[in-house]
């Protein structure tokens, strides 16, 4: 009798520890299916690269945009947009696999995503955490989320389009486009026609003249030598002759404009050719950059992010 008891208490015992592991690690077996890649893929040169993430909320349905080929088609035609919109110049220098495929990886957030503000940090924080933190890279997420108030946005290391609503193809890769111009640094304080990140004239960076077709000449192939142009980006092909790095420049203005948006112990390169007089003029806390900002980030900036 006495060691009935004892075998019915180990297997209770070992059933209660199998369901705790069965429930911690459910979304990770739900997620795991064929042609998935959770990490980045060994890179085929070391090249300045985009590299895309397909995005789940916890708790929320995997709609596999990664392994479908949704995104990839979608991603493909966003860059044959831009190029055209260069004149059939530029495109965007994208991170394949050696099979020839986009290489796209997938997370599945640890919390719940909030809606009335991305504010990029978590997001960033999290997937920096499970390895998105090569300086030489964009990294670009299809967030499988609706935000409501915001369907978009970028920094220079990482960047959001929000797939969960109701917007089209052709909005998506327009606001794609638009993310990751701001991704290589626009708009620049001397911009023509800088106004809050975007643009007063006609582009696709324009709040008010927004304009899908256009990049505008104030943001690509502009005469100013010591602004900025999107032809010199490290991150378009054909590489320019004298290209910047948005990284370096966007994180060296953080570094200047103090207010707690500095990043320890990182040093960022100026190109003495970008000597503009508005680069002179940054307002505390103007500029902010998250490149390795899981390694510095306070967990109490997270708190309303649900786990």
């Amino acid at each position: 009798m006495i060691i009935n008891f004892f075998n019915k208490l180990l297997l209770t015992t070992i059933l209660a520890l199998f369901l705790i592991f069965l429930t911690s690690n459910l979304s990770i077996a739900n997620d795991s299916k064929s042609g998935r890649y959770f990490t980045d893929h060994k890179d085929m040169n070391n090249d300045f690269q985009i590299h895309f993430i397909y995005l789940v909320c916890k708790g929320k349905k995997d709609t596999e945009w990664d392994i479908n080929g949704k995104m990839e088609t979608e991603i493909l035609k966003m860059n044959d947009k831009f190029f055209k919109m260069t004149e059939d110049r530029l495109k965007f220098k994208f991170d394949y696999r050696s099979d020839g495929k986009l290489d796209i990886s997938f997370a599945r957030l640890d919390r719940k995503c909030r809606a009335g503000g991305w504010n990029n940090q978590y997001p960033d924080y999290y997937l920096q955490k499970m390895g998105f933190n090569n300086p030489k890279k964009l990294y670009y997420t299809y967030a499988d989320f609706n935000n409501g108030d915001q369907s978009g946005m970028m920094g220079v290391h990482h960047g959001y389009t929000m797939i969960g609503g109701r917007t089209s193809e052709k909005d998506r890769i327009g606001l794609t486009i638009h993310e990751l111009l701001h991704g290589n640094g626009f708009s620049w304080a001397c911009t023509k026609g800088q106004f809050r990140g975007h643009v007063s004239g006609r582009s696709i960076l324009s709040n008010s003249n927004y304009d899908y077709n256009t990049l505008g000449s104030m943001i690509c192939n502009h005469k100013d030598k010591s602004c900025p142009d999107l032809k010199d980006s490290v991150y378009l092909t054909p590489t320019s002759k004298d290209p910047y790095d948005p990284l370096q420049l966007v994180c060296h203005l953080a570094n200047r404009s103090g207010k707690n948006r500095e990043i320890p112990g990182k040093t960022f390169i100026w190109p003495e050719r970008y000597n503009h007089k508005k680069f002179t003029k940054i307002r505390q806390g103007e500029f902010w950059c998250t490149y390795d900002f899981a390694n510095y980030a306070k967990q109490s900036w997270f708190r309303k992010w649900k786990e």
